[in-house]
């Protein structure tokens, strides 16, 4: 049986922290942070595929889904940090942003049985579409500039402005996903020698 490697696991949160931190970063030596003027790839991060995989290998499931959100909380604790400004921190869309990651991960319960790669592109594909809709959905309806009219067209509008950030999700899960399913964060089954025993 495989078992996740913790310090693998820990360097990889630790990874997501850091590129979510990234941008606010650079606006300390004057790069702008606007997401819709900077030449940045917003939504690249490992905490996509890191809420599928603990959701498939961790024996815990609230462990699975703590471990991510912790390392959201973090990362908005220090945007709000880095900026100056507590709204970065705790914004009016945080509730469904947090449940997207939510039910991201809950979509890694489809893996616990099944863990061919067909079935794990499958399950990336499907987290990021859920995470696409639902954490745009919070955008929409409670984004702080109230970008988006509160119409249908609106909702639309949204989701089509959103398209570039989930090409980037799509990107995260086609990296990340096979690295943590493959040896680099999973030790080698182990083969139980028969022969062996029946001598």
């Amino acid at each position: 049986m495989q078992q996740v490697r913790p310090r693998v696991f820990a360097a990889f949160l630790l990874l997501s922290v850091a590129v979510r931190l990234m941008p606010y970063v650079l606006h300390q030596f004057g790069m702008s942070i606007d997401p819709h003027t900077t030449v940045y790839p917003w939504n690249f991060s490992p905490l996509y595929a890191i809420c599928i995989f603990g959701a498939a290998m961790f024996t815990d499931r609230r462990t699975a889904l703590l471990l991510p959100l912790a390392a959201l909380a973090v990362g908005d604790l220090g945007i709000g940090i880095l900026a100056g400004d507590v709204a970065f921190a705790f914004y009016a869309e945080q509730p469904l942003v947090y449940l997207s990651y939510a039910l991201l991960t809950a979509t890694g319960l489809l893996l616990r049985e099944n863990r061919s790669w067909l079935a794990i592109a499958g399950t990336g594909l499907l987290g990021a579409v859920v995470f696409f809709l639902v954490s745009n959905l919070g955008v929409w309806a409670f984004g702080q500039y109230h970008t988006y009219p509160l119409t249908f067209a609106g909702l639309l509008e949204c989701y089509v402005a959103a398209i570039p950030f989930f090409r980037y999700t799509l990107v995260s899960m086609a990296v990340f996903l096979p690295v943590l399913f493959s040896r680099v964060a999973l030790t080698a089954p182990v083969r139980t020698n028969l022969a062996a025993q029946a001598g």
